[in-house]
């Protein structure tokens, strides 16, 4: 079961990434489609297939209770984790961690808009790691489309990538650590589209992700600070820079 449920997780991350390309060349040239449309298929299949996939994979391992709880497979990897981050025996403070999160990630896009206004001022560019440039919004309206697949990579990806992959290569392999090792690296790989920089920064992301969750305990956690990083990339700082004045 374990090794079936994997292949169909790996079959919806290569479709994930490859189906609308595949779909593009056999409709033809013509199939072109608008920014909007591209962004609301993006959602659509995102669901699909990191989000309504890992919840029926999970149901037929037995476990959607993990959804609200760490599966015991990665509890010695949380211990490890919690030990080295904050000594042996110290509980986590979910309230006060998410509250530093929540903080951390203000402080860091109000840092991010000061400097992006003083480039602006001296006529430079916003400063993106990676090859961003082709994400953001131009719109009002694709503004909040941005705001859709904000909340949508938050909660699907965190899902898919920090618990269903995680676990099923564990279970696989026996090791909790190639487990999150495994899900870290293809979650990079899926930024590909953000070139070499990118998908570098993209996979410190998840991997920082994965240790918010193996401290934490909670998954929710992760898909908060998920959300909040891709609501300043793809909302905040594109509104800043005047999407939002343009219809």
């Amino acid at each position: 079961m374990t090794l079936a449920l994997l292949a169909l997780a790996l079959a919806s991350y290569v479709w994930f990434l490859k189906g609308a390309v595949l779909l593009r060349r056999w409709r033809g040239p013509g199939a072109g489609r608008s920014r909007v449309d591209r962004l609301r298929r993006w959602i659509a299949r995102a669901w699909l297939l990191f989000g309504a996939v890992p919840l029926v994979a999970l149901a037929l391992l037995g476990q959607l209770g993990s959804l609200g709880r760490l599966p015991d497979a990665f509890v010695p990897l949380a211990l490890a984790v919690r030990t080295a981050l904050v000594g042996q025996g110290v509980p986590a403070d979910t309230s006060l961690l998410a509250a530093a999160v929540a903080g951390g990630l203000a402080g860091g896009a109000s840092v991010g808009l000061l400097i992006a206004a003083w480039r602006r001022r001296r006529g430079r560019g916003d400063l993106h790691i990676g090859h961003v440039g082709g994400l953001l919004p131009h719109s009002r309206t694709e503004l909040r489309w941005g705001a859709a697949v904000a909340i949508t990579a938050g909660i699907v990806e965190e899902l898919f990538f920090r618990l269903l992959l995680p676990l099923l290569v564990t279970q696989a392999s026996g090791s909790a650590l190639a487990g999150f090792g495994v899900a870290t690296l293809l979650f990079g790989l899926a930024h590909g589209y953000q070139r070499l920089a990118g998908m570098a920064a993209t996979t410190l992301v998840g991997g920082l992700f994965a240790a918010l969750y193996l401290y934490s305990g909670t998954l929710w956690l992760a898909m908060l600070a998920h959300v909040l990083l891709d609501f300043n990339s793809l909302v905040l700082r594109p509104a800043f820079a005047g999407a939002w004045r343009r219809h």
